[in-house]
């Protein structure tokens, strides 16, 4: 790769990185907004995962280009199942939002990656 494309690609997957942590904060605090229900704390067990994935994209490895693109497709497919039938709210819009930016990135890192 030709060094703009190295420093396109840093940013992107910084990009990544910061929206993850953005909702890792705002996963964890519906432990404030909402009652303790089930969902409520597995919400805010996937933040705690999604701030280290947040923090290993911003160092930039092959395995946060992994585990970018795996974990916030596990969670966007349970934040759709939240909203459909638990319990619909802002929140979870605004996650699986993040996901479906976040995945892609990943995916097109990790494809770039093994390309080169």
């Amino acid at each position: 790769m030709r060094s703009n494309e190295v420093v396109a690609m840093k940013r992107i997957r910084q990009l990544a990185g910061m929206l993850m942590i953005i909702s890792s904060v705002t996963h964890v605090l519906q432990l404030k907004v909402y009652p303790l229900e089930h969902h409520v704390i597995g919400a805010a067990g996937f933040g705690i995962i999604y701030l280290v994935i947040g923090l290993l994209l911003l160092r930039g490895n092959r395995l946060s280009l992994w585990l970018g693109a795996i974990v916030p497709s596990i969670g966007g497919i349970l934040g759709v199942y939240r909203f459909l039938f638990l319990h619909p709210n802002p929140f979870t819009i605004f996650h699986v939002g993040i996901d479906l930016v976040v995945i892609p990135i990943c995916i097109y890192s990790l494809m770039k990656k093994f390309k080169n």
